[in-house]
């Protein structure tokens, strides 16, 4: 008896633990910063892309030479480069413009850098939540933002 109320205890624990390590990576900004020219390696949760939101060296930040991401785990700069990286952005080219998965988390305002041009469109939506322009997303020339747990696709730059 006491085996049987052990083993239905254990099945659902099991899967409340892999739930929770294989749950969404939560969007957010990390600042890491190469002090004296040197190598830095910064944590952070890139398996869903990291952006380079904000230069904050003279020094140039360019992804693959300069900055980059390393294990899913860290985010690392080099040759003076200091910066603020969104986590949580995917990009792709193609179509005539550029794509960008930009994701809300926990209901939180997340702001992906793009260069819009003024001109983006939701192409697909991939949260339950609503994505309504104005409300729960929205752009300007620098960014697209999302907000209330919308989480979607966006072609911007034509």
């Amino acid at each position: 008896m006491k085996m049987k109320i052990a083993s239905s205890l254990v099945l659902p624990a099991i899967t409340l633990i892999l739930a929770i390590a294989t749950g969404p990576a939560h969007a957010g900004t990390v600042n890491c910063d190469s002090y004296n020219g040197g190598r830095n390696a910064c944590s952070a949760d890139t398996r869903n892309g990291v952006a380079l939101a904000r230069q904050l060296s003279a020094a140039k930040c360019k992804k693959g030479v300069s900055w980059d991401v390393q294990n899913d785990s860290r985010i690392w700069v080099d040759q003076g480069c200091r910066g603020v990286f969104t986590t949580g952005v995917i990009w792709s080219n193609g179509g005539g413009g550029q794509r960008l998965t930009c994701a809300s988390y926990s209901n939180r305002r997340t702001e992906c850098p793009a260069n819009t041009n003024g001109q983006v469109s939701l192409t697909r939506k991939w949260s339950n939540a609503p994505c309504i322009q104005g409300t729960s997303w929205g752009y300007n020339n620098r960014m697209v933002w999302v907000d209330r747990g919308c989480r979607a696709d966006f072609l911007f730059g034509k």
